[in-house]
């Protein structure tokens, strides 16, 4: 910022260090306002500036000040109110002197941090989730079929294996799935089967359509319109596109976190494990709920008992060591309910409540 001349006021001297910038060594030095000149005297070297060739940083706190000199030099004091009243004189520093005013008013600064962590919790909370939404709407179709077709051959060499159900068997169940997979949203559907002793009795959807069935939760279903009712909750996060959502969500989020921190390596790390993070099924509980009103309104209009869905859930809740207890008055404690809200996943019970009250 250039200084600007005014009417004289008393001298301004001012005691610091001075580095040349020839070199790293510092030299003694001790600067004063002389009429309109700045004069910095090192030993036995003198040097005279226009208050438009010397640049004041700004005050923060009470930390070392510096005013950058011509040809690289430069001249650094601890002498903060001596370096204002240098600013004044030449009507400079008044953006600094505010700063300074504001970081040292306690309310202004419980407000600040207030407002800072309301914004970054909005950002988190609802700002990244609705641009994830956004962009992942505004994705082309061949985006969604090349994560999707790469998704699925990281899976298929890390955790996934092929099925061990009998041909006969999986043909019966692609025709029994057939009249639910007509496209939706003009993304084409199909079923695959896969072992995977790791994942378990699960099913997922990849953005390009791909619905997979592992044979444990085939072998679990005690009715196929049980696999029917997971079929149709698939299609629900196929439909709201929450594989790309999912997928732009966290790449925001690290995005965000980056340009707060400043550490890239998150990022790096991050951009690495898509493929965990789309099948990890870690949705938000909107997106497990949004999947649920599909499934149910999908089974309604086929004429299947909604029944079903909780009756496979119920299977799979059993399955992996999950207990669906009745609730008591101890179980309803504030923490519970706040163990509920930051959960990634509606309850389970909930969601079973849901589909066994609507026949």
């Amino acid at each position: 910022m250039p200084l600007m001349s005014t009417s004289p006021l008393s001298e301004v001297t001012l005691e610091g260090q001075f580095y040349s910038g020839n070199d790293s060594s510092r030299r003694s030095a001790v600067m004063r306002s002389v009429a309109d000149v700045i004069v910095l005297d090192a030993g036995d070297t003198r040097l005279r500036f226009t208050p438009d060739e010397v640049e004041i940083s700004p005050r923060i706190g009470n930390t070392p000040r510096y005013l950058y000199l011509p040809d690289d030099g430069v001249f650094e004091t601890e002498d903060n109110d001596g370096v204002d009243q240098l600013g004044r004189r030449f009507r400079h520093g008044r953006g600094s002197r505010l700063l300074h005013a504001l970081e040292n008013h306690l309310g202004l600064i419980l407000v600040a941090v207030a407002v800072t962590i309301a914004a970054t919790g909005g950002a988190f909370v609802w700002g990244v989730p609705w641009a994830a939404q956004a962009v992942a709407n505004a994705l082309p179709d061949t985006i969604a079929e090349q994560v999707g077709e790469s998704t699925l051959s990281t899976l298929d060499r890390t955790w996934l294996a092929p099925s061990e159900l009998p041909r006969e068997r999986q043909q019966a169940l692609q025709a029994h799935f057939q009249p639910l997979l007509s496209p939706v949203e003009g993304q084409y559907l199909k079923v695959i089967f896969r072992s995977s002793p790791a994942i378990g009795a699960n099913a997922m959807a990849l953005p390009d359509g791909t619905l997979i069935f592992t044979d444990d939760l085939v072998n679990l279903a005690g009715d196929d319109n049980e696999l029917t009712a997971i079929l149709a909750h698939e299609i629900g996060h196929v439909a709201h596109r929450h594989g790309m959502k999912g997928m732009v969500q966290s790449s925001l989020t690290f995005w965000l976190i980056v340009m707060m921190t400043g550490d890239l390596s998150a990022f790096s790390d991050a951009t690495v494990v898509v493929p965990a993070i789309l099948m990890s099924l870690s949705y938000s509980r909107d997106m497990e709920w949004e999947a649920d009103t599909y499934a149910l309104e999908t089974l309604i209009e086929n004429g299947i008992d909604p029944i079903h869905f909780a009756n496979i859930m119920e299977r799979l809740m059993a399955a992996h060591g999950e207990e669906d207890e009745p609730e008591t008055a101890e179980d309803s404690s504030r923490w519970d309910t706040l163990r509920d809200m930051l959960s990634s996943h509606p309850v389970t019970g909930e969601r079973i409540e849901r589909f066994k009250q609507n026949p």
